[in-house]
């Protein structure tokens, strides 16, 4: 099984909180570059890069604090 870190992201002014892979620009949110909270391993079935694709500065992947 192959894993690998991910950024986790964090917006301080709107508090929205993101995955991106390592190598990829930080996002950006609410105008602004969202601050690096941490970094996560995940398995070979997830990546930031999944889940960011296609999508704007205002629809980042939510993480849900309940998962």
């Amino acid at each position: 099984m192959e894993i690998h870190n991910v950024c986790i992201y964090h917006c301080l002014h709107c508090g929205r909180v993101v995955h991106a892979e390592l190598d990829e620009e930080p996002p950006k949110c609410c105008g602004h570059t969202m601050t690096r909270a941490c970094e996560e391993t995940v398995g070979p079935d997830e990546s930031g890069a999944e889940q960011a694709e296609g999508r704007s500065e205002h629809d980042w992947p939510i993480i849900d604090a309940d998962d």
